[in-house]
């Protein structure tokens, strides 16, 4: 199995899931799109992981690359490959299926919990994420849910935390992919984003819950391993 991944920060890569793919004997390959932008060719992979990004989808006078990388992740869907979508990568893959991405009443930064609708706790890949959960944000914009999507689970000021598109697309507005070794390259990547909100957390306020990422990961790891039996 081969799985390509999209970056696009150098503090934003795999995380758990590049330790996880290894473990599972995959081939792993990257476009770095603050490097260079080029996109694989779709027979050359199984999985395309979309990371987050301190950009956002509407950004695209700046990001130039932002709406290629949206059709190619499109194609990709249509295509029946395996995608998976992180923060960022999970508003990609909703522009994507012809969602709104708008920006959110409130930032949610930090460790905040957001709760598993009963559809996840009845789906093969979703049921092993308890009916609630503290997981990682850091996001200022949400998006509707996609038509034909499966909502899987929301916070309090963002109804759509998770959803499931078909039997190949899983989009994450959370961080599951965080582990207690680069959690902190990662808040230090984007400590000049932190601004004042009541669903903000300080850098050591963040720290102080390193060790959810390792309950996280544990989960993401069953949740990883049910998708791999539908490859």
């Amino acid at each position: 199995m081969h799985l390509h991944y999209f970056q696009h920060n150098h503090f934003e890569d795999l995380g758990f899931i590049g330790d996880w793919a290894k473990n599972n004997n995959f081939t792993t390959s990257v476009t770095r799109f603050d490097l260079n932008p080029e996109l694989p060719s779709i027979e050359d992979f199984d999985w395309l992981v979309i990371m987050g990004g301190a950009m956002g989808v509407s950004d695209a006078e700046k990001y130039t690359w932002i709406p290629e990388e949206i059709e190619f992740i499109k194609a990709a869907i249509h295509s029946g490959k395996i995608v998976i979508g992180v923060c960022l990568g999970s508003q990609m893959i909703a522009s994507a299926l012809g969602a709104r991405i708008y920006k959110n009443s409130k930032p949610e930064m930090g460790f905040w919990p957001i709760k598993f609708s009963h559809q996840a706790q009845q789906d093969n890949v979703f049921r092993h994420f308890p009916e609630n959960l503290e997981v990682m944000h850091f996001h200022f914009d949400t998006f509707t849910l996609p038509e034909g999507a499966i909502l899987m689970a929301g916070s309090t000021v963002t109804p759509v935390q998770a959803f499931r598109y078909g039997k190949n697309v899983f989009a994450l507005q959370f961080h599951s992919e965080l582990t207690e070794s680069n959690l902190p390259v990662f808040i230090k990547g984007l400590e000049t984003e932190i601004i004042p909100g009541p669903l903000v957390q300080n850098p050591h306020e963040m720290l102080q819950k390193i060790k959810s990422c390792s309950i996280n990961n544990e989960i993401f790891s069953k949740v990883l391993e049910e998708i791999l039996q539908l490859s």
